[in-house]
């Protein structure tokens, strides 16, 4: 009986040692992270990001929340999902546009980007969730080149899984886009009254949330003239 509960305390401690391990290494990524995105902030104040970095698209900013950082592009949707702007090892991944956009210039432009327990990164989209929010918060910032500002206003948001196709850059005519931008107003949590149609370009933030497996959040907003 005695070595049964020795065994036991023993397993005890091990368990409790990788808890605390695994806490330790997530504190540790988690600041390693920051520092990171930290540094990316005070270089933008100092000189040009398109200068510096090949794969930097612009600037996305959402007041009242934590979203404030910069955005990259890769050669496919994977490669920045565990790499910082100067593509090194980074388990928060950056904020990135889909491979297949043309800069902002597209109809739907997609970025991704990690839901963090931390509520880093993307997370923070979550505030979406609340009606008062998403109608008094629709305002997404991105800055590009020339310190040109684009805004764009939220119209939707809704929870789906990974395999709808809401991310999908260009469409073939004006009559398949206004068939997607209904189906897309249709899905949202909340009713907008921005009016969205064919001759509008919308940004699309997508990111991973967790009602069910591989469920999505996703945001839309429409590109102000």
């Amino acid at each position: 009986m005695k070595i049964l509960k020795n065994i036991i305390n023993v397993v005890l401690i091990l368990i409790i040692d990788i808890c605390v391990y695994k806490v330790y290494i997530k504190s540790t990524e988690y600041k390693k992270a920051d520092k990171s995105y930290e540094q990316i902030r005070i270089e933008k104040q100092e000189e040009s990001l398109y200068d510096k970095y090949e794969d930097y698209r612009g600037w996305i900013k959402i007041n009242n929340t934590n979203i404030d950082y910069s955005i990259v592009q890769g050669k496919d949707n994977s490669f920045y999902l565990d790499k910082d702007i100067n593509k090194n090892y980074l388990s928060s991944g950056s904020i990135f546009m889909n491979y297949l956009n043309n800069g902002f210039n597209d109809e739907n432009t997609i970025l991704f980007g990690h839901h963090m327990r931390n509520k880093t990164m993307f997370a923070q989209l979550e505030k979406y969730k609340e009606k008062e929010f998403f109608h008094n918060n629709n305002d997404i910032k991105i800055e590009v080149e020339n310190d040109k500002v684009l805004t764009y206003k939220v119209f939707s948001v809704y929870v789906t899984d990974a395999n709808d196709n809401y991310i999908k850059t260009n469409f073939d005519n004006k009559s398949e886009y206004k068939e997607f931008l209904d189906k897309i107003k249709n899905k949202s949590i909340y009713k907008s009254d921005i009016n969205v149609d064919e001759n509008d370009k919308i940004i699309t933030l997508s990111t991973c949330s967790y009602e069910f497996d591989d469920a999505r959040m996703v945001i839309h907003g429409k590109l102000l003239k």
